[in-house]
Parts: C-alpha cells; structure tokens; sequence
C-alpha cells in the first residue's frame, strides 16, 4: 500500500455537516481534514495534496465547481480524486461537474455506506496506477542491463573479427548463450509491459514451475561481469550443493536477483566483491547477495522498500538509480509468498536476502 491512511479533504462550510461526517467516517482508518469554503481548500491542497478530496458544490465566495474547474487545471482525475456533494435535485449541477472532471459525486442527505464505498473506489484506482507506472517504469530500467550486455558481446566479437584477432570456439558459444539469455530475459520483461498495457492497469501475475535456483544466478552474473569488471568488481557465486528445487515465476524471480546483483555493482567500488550464495533450512531456500561496499546507516533500513527512497549513499560512478527497483523487488518476493530483507555484515558491506518456499509435490 502506498498510502496506508489515506488523506481525505472534506471540503463542507455547514458545522454541522462537518460534525456528522467526522463521526461517520472515524471508524474508516482516514486522516480527515476540513475546509469551510472553496478559497481555503485550494490554499490547503496547494500547502499537502490530499489523496482524494470530498467537495461540497454549494460553498459561499468560491463555488465547489469554480474549485473543481481550478484543481483540474494541474491536478488529473487519477493523481487526485474529487467526488462532489450535491442537493438530490441538482442534476445540471452533477452534469457540469461531471464535464469538468469530478470522478463521482454523492446525494444529500448523504447516505454513508455509499459513501465510503464510492471513496474506497477512488482510494483503489488510485493505487493501481500508482503501481503502474511504478512498474512500467522499473521494467523499462531492467531492459537496459541485459540490452548493455548484448551490445558488449557483440562488440568484443566484432572487434576481434575487425582486428582479425583469434576467435576460439568456446569464447563464440559464450557469447552466443549470453546474447541468446538475455534476450530472453529481455522478452519476459517485455511481455509483462506488453500485458500491463494491455490491461490498463498492472496485475501481476506468476507462471510458477519448478526450477532450480543454480542457472539463474549464473545467467545473472553472466548479465553483469562487464559491468563489474569495468569498475573492477569481482562477481563470486557459492552454491551449497544439491539446493532443492522451489517453484516460482522464473522471469520474476531473475527479474529480483538482477536488481539485487545491479544495486550492489553500482554502489560498490573498485576492489570490493559481491557474492551470491545460497542457504537451506528445512522448508525454504535463501539466496544472498553480499558485497564489501561501504554498507547501509541504520536509518536507511527503513526506507530500503519504500519507493523513491533515498539512502545515505550513492552510486560510485553517478549511475542513474530511480529508487523504485526494491520496491518492485518486495513486491514480487511477497507475492511468492517468500521474505525480502538485508542486514549489514560482521565486517564489511550489506547482504540483501531473499527466502522462497521449497517445491513440494502437492497430494492427489
């Protein structure tokens, strides 16, 4: 959820309104706050925007549509919900509200359960395209990776070939399956875009198979080891043998483990390490990435999963981080039902974890 207590405006000039909304609506897990004429609820949504906004058409000095009218002039029907309080017998009032922008409008005398429904409505779109253009953002940032490490095996080779340098068979076909992993990953992700238009909003949904964690963390490293080598990191993977096999969405579980492996290169520096372990415990198996960067504060770890976050440190070479990929990351992890967390190291750096549930045959 991004917004755990959403922030209403009720915008109403009657008292005693005002009083029986509060009463009613308390019980709804809402931060309200009131505005008792048109003038003062633009100085209030201009001074915090609220999440949606509750507006009374009659309103002396500034009338609900006059503010309804200037709302819209900066802020969409998505970005900040606005339901109209009308008179039952206003009808070409609640049709020009309409036309200017409102989302709903509810009848006096209010009926509340309608109400609430109608404000719960609102609080949901909201949120789901909140969600959506946080996650077409961050699937548009993930194709860089793996368009980078196809554009880098193409190059090697084709400079070699210019400079008429040896090309040994083992060093094609590496590059080839590079070349062909990522594209694949490439096309996951695409997909999911694909859908998520498609659907108008994102609805993320898992194609969960049985696999083993072991590939996917070598195409992850493979995906990387231009990237770390050009800042002289080090990509080390430990694998406990015979890891059980889990079941879950391979796209999105690379899709976790390349943002996890991507954050540690881009704040680690030269000399530094990042490896990528495994561990079972009886129903589970945990994958590890651990670095010997610089390490997190204590006041980050609280902001780790909140999108737009910004942490104490940055980037070594000033790459570009949107803040929103360990979001994503808890997000798909959670719908796994599995755990995302980190922790800072003994000695040096930060290890970020995820747990999934071991692969068990279902009986018949």
């Amino acid at each position: 959820m991004y917004f755990s207590t959403p922030d209403v405006l009720i915008v109403e000039d009657e008292e005693f309104n005002r009083e029986i909304m509060a009463l009613r609506l308390q019980s709804c897990n809402y931060n309200l706050r009131f505005a008792v004429d048109g003038q003062q609820a633009l100085d209030m949504v201009e001074e915090k925007k609220p999440d949606i906004i509750l507006l009374d058409i009659m309103l002396p000095e500034v009338m609900g549509l006059q503010v309804l009218h200037t709302l819209r002039q900066s802020h969409s029907m998505v970005e900040l919900p606005i339901i109209m309080v009308t008179a039952i017998d206003e009808d070409q009032r609640i049709v020009r509200a309409l036309e200017l922008g409102a989302n709903d409008y509810v009848s006096k005398p209010i009926n509340f359960p309608i109400l609430i429904a109608r404000l719960q409505t609102q609080l949901s779109l909201k949120q789901l395209s909140a969600l959506n253009n946080e996650f077409l953002t961050t699937a548009s940032h993930d194709l860089r990776k793996p368009i980078a490490v196809i554009q880098d095996a193409a190059a090697t080779s084709r400079l070699k070939v210019a400079t008429n340098q040896a090309l040994d068979e083992d060093e094609i076909i590496r590059n080839f399956s590079t070349i062909a992993q990522s594209a694949n990953y490439m096309n996951s992700i695409v997909e999911c875009i694909l859908n998520a238009q498609a659907g108008g909003f994102v609805q993320i949904r898992l194609t969960k198979i049985p696999i083993q964690i072991e590939p996917l963390i070598s195409e992850t490293i493979n995906r990387h080891l231009a990237y770390a080598s050009e800042k002289r990191i080090t990509l080390v993977s430990k694998i406990e043998q015979n890891t059980p096999t889990i079941e879950v969405d391979r796209s999105r579980i690379a899709q976790v483990l390349d943002n996890l492996v991507d954050n540690a290169v881009k704040f680690c520096s030269a000399n530094d390490t990042i490896t990528i372990s495994t561990k079972v415990s009886d129903d589970s198996v945990s994958v590890i990435v651990s670095d010997t960067g610089p390490g997190l504060k204590d006041s980050d770890f609280d902001q780790l999963f909140v999108k737009n976050s910004e942490l104490s440190n940055k980037p070594t070479n000033n790459e570009s981080h949107t803040g929103l990929g360990l979001s994503i990351c808890k997000q798909l992890i959670d719908l796994h039902e599995g755990e995302l967390d980190a922790m800072n190291n003994n000695d040096r750096g930060t290890s970020f974890w995820f747990k999934l549930p071991i692969f068990k045959l279902k009986p018949v």
